[in-house]
């Protein structure tokens, strides 16, 4: 088989997208927002990445990031993790707070970038929100402003123009027009990237699959329980909901089938049936009442 081309590498520039689960606010007030530009910031330093722009919204967020040595994938797993289990902590939550597989996309185009830092910048006023471009939560502030601590502004209004007063002359120009960038390729980020054609898409929805360790471990950060507790006999509500998540996701996922679950959880396979039900009743409960 011909290996598909890397798309990680020093100096790569991305567009990250993340939605709450089935499409649920992931941030419920200010302290979160504070919370996850917090996290931003502590992965930002720790993998030395640069951020471009962001835009946190109540029920999704976007972020530009200009990554070093360590892949993007890291870099989220870091953040949305930590997240997860403080949202998890906080609001006595169970299960996913966001979608499955966060979206990426590649950005290796000048004009496409400063056009796109603009679009992010311009969600709340797409989102109607009467704060506009003055919404507390981007990154617009950091570049009207002329310095920040978290956002990398120097690289995107050098590449606007070298004079600093003409740079903000073309970026204020763009930001008195509604930018609609033309997205280029998603891609997906498992361990390896690769460029997310629709025949790569394919083969690399195998290749995202977690392993039972790996969705073991997950479940443990995002619900902040014990594993033996877990893989257990505990019947405390909070392990067994955790519990019927874990089920669903190694069922869904296909990566172990009922029997096996039974086997290794040591309950009947009926037990198993019904917690993959729950948790799917649960799902389908909530897509209604978002409709």
């Amino acid at each position: 088989m011909v290996r598909k081309p890397r798309v990680h590498y020093a100096g790569a520039i991305y567009h990250v997208i993340a939605r709450g689960n089935n499409r649920e606010n992931i941030f419920l007030d200010c302290c979160d927002k504070e919370k996850y530009l917090e996290l931003v910031a502590r992965y930002k330093k720790r993998y030395n990445c640069e951020i471009l722009a962001y835009v946190l919204m109540d029920n999704h967020l976007h972020i530009l990031i200009r990554i070093d040595q360590t892949p993007l994938s890291k870099v989220m797993q870091g953040i949305q993790q930590c997240y997860t289990q403080y949202f998890n902590q906080k609001y006595k939550h169970i299960g996913h707070v966001f979608q499955q597989r966060y979206k990426a996309f590649l950005c290796d185009n000048d004009s496409y970038l400063t056009a796109l830092v603009v679009y992010i910048h311009q969600n709340p006023i797409r989102a109607k929100l009467p704060e506009g471009t003055d919404y507390l939560w981007s990154s617009h502030k950091d570049y009207t402003a002329g310095n920040s601590v978290l956002v990398d502004i120097d690289f995107i209004l050098n590449m606007l123009h070298p004079n600093r007063r003409e740079a903000y002359r073309k970026y204020f120009d763009l930001c008195r027009e509604i930018q609609v960038p033309q997205a280029p390729p998603e891609v997906s980020l498992p361990d390896e990237v690769h460029i997310g054609r629709e025949e790569d898409q394919r083969q690399s929805s195998t290749m995202n699959k977690l392993t039972w360790q790996e969705i073991v471990k997950k479940i443990i950060i995002e619900n902040n329980i014990e594993k033996e507790k877990l893989l257990g006999r505990c019947r405390e509500r909070k392990i067994v909901a955790a519990r019927n998540m874990l089920i669903y996701e190694a069922i869904n996922q296909e990566v172990l089938s009922r029997r096996e679950l039974a086997k290794i959880l040591q309950v009947d396979p009926a037990r198993i049936t019904r917690g993959f039900q729950k948790v799917e009743e649960s799902i389908k409960n909530k897509s209604k009442n978002q409709a």
